[in-house]
């Protein structure tokens, strides 16, 4: 008991401190049990929790490196212990971040953004227009997510109707994209506008979670939702008009630093393009953020959202903003 009292507390001095790697091995072996159990870690075999001990002494060099550069850059996103610690940063995205941005095409309608007429800095469209948050798994299906997101709150938003849509029927059916090999949000829409809708949750249950495609089993009888058409905005104060006005987006984005995050706002990201989610909201005001919704559950980030400052195009933001235009079956 003296010896994890002691332990905790120079974990705690260290984080206050700025850093959360220990060179003391009994410090690192303490968080790494602590981790374990917080996130019901087991493995099967020594020499398995022998590499993922490594792997997450690693992380948090890593989490330290990625806290520092927010500070340079003025940021307040802090990067710490995730569920996503004990994989190596080449696991993290092989199993995660597997949107195929070469499928990105500029043969998109691009729309006339509608004025915004509101006075408020911030608009949060979470709950209002967008179901609760989901969790892909250890599936590379985040484009199929962004797009079953998408079409969720454009239903809600110009139906008045509110379904929780299977990403699961996109990532086994769309044959132009490769399941949780990866694929990408317009090809999702295509996908629904040729098979002619899309099935609830209820009716086709996500089963892809551990990294198994599956086959494509939809039904005509379980469709609820059609798209017709989808569309782009250009440029960032143009999405953020699109979002306070209106609503929110899919967009693709670099997350390749994200497995670290634990909350704040992001500044320091990279532009390589690897992973898609939602904007749900938006604050363009000095310092502001935009509020972006992910798929890897609640216990991630800010309760499964993450804030990226605004008006920098952090992680690349502005890639492929689009919304859908959609029907009732």
């Amino acid at each position: 008991m003296i010896y994890k009292v002691a332990a905790a507390l120079t974990i705690l001095a260290t984080m206050v401190a700025g850093n959360l790697y220990s060179s003391n091995p009994e410090n690192l072996k303490f968080m790494f049990d602590q981790f374990k159990k917080e996130f019901g870690k087991n493995y099967l075999t020594m020499e398995e929790e022998s590499y993922r001990f490594q792997v997450f002494a690693d992380n948090l060099r890593i989490a330290d490196d990625r806290n520092l550069l927010e500070r340079i850059h003025g940021g307040s996103a802090q990067h710490g212990i995730t569920k996503f610690t004990d994989l190596s940063q080449a696991e993290f995205e092989s199993k995660l971040l597997k949107s195929d941005v070469t499928k990105r095409t500029e043969d998109v309608k691009v729309t006339e953004v509608p004025l915004y007429e509101g006075t408020a800095s911030l608009v949060d469209w979470s709950g209002k227009l967008t179901t609760p948050v989901k969790n892909q798994g250890y599936c590379g299906s985040c484009w199929a997510f962004s797009a079953t997101e998408q079409i969720e709150s454009d239903v809600m938003r110009t139906k008045g109707k509110s379904y929780v849509l299977s990403p699961e029927q996109i990532t086994q059916c769309d044959s132009t994209s490769y399941g949780c090999d990866g694929g990408w949000t317009e090809n999702a829409y295509n996908y629904v506008k040729k098979a002619g809708g899309l099935a609830t949750e209820s009716s086709y249950p996500y089963t892809s979670y551990y990294g198994v495609t599956g086959s494509c089993h939809a039904s005509a009888n379980d469709f609820v939702v059609t798209v017709s058409s989808y569309s782009t905005i250009k440029g960032e104060s143009s999405m953020a008009s699109y979002v306070k006005a209106t609503g929110p987006l899919s967009v693709c984005v670099d997350a390749s630093s994200w497995n670290s995050y634990t909350g704040g706002i992001m500044k320091s990201c990279g532009q390589r393009v690897d992973h898609c989610v939602q904007a749900v909201g938006v604050d363009d005001s000095t310092n502001g953020y935009w509020k972006v919704r992910n798929s890897w559950g609640t216990s991630w980030g800010e309760s499964g959202y993450i804030r990226l400052a605004y008006g920098q195009n952090t992680c690349d933001i502005t890639n492929d903003p689009t919304y859908a235009t959609v029907g009732l079956k």
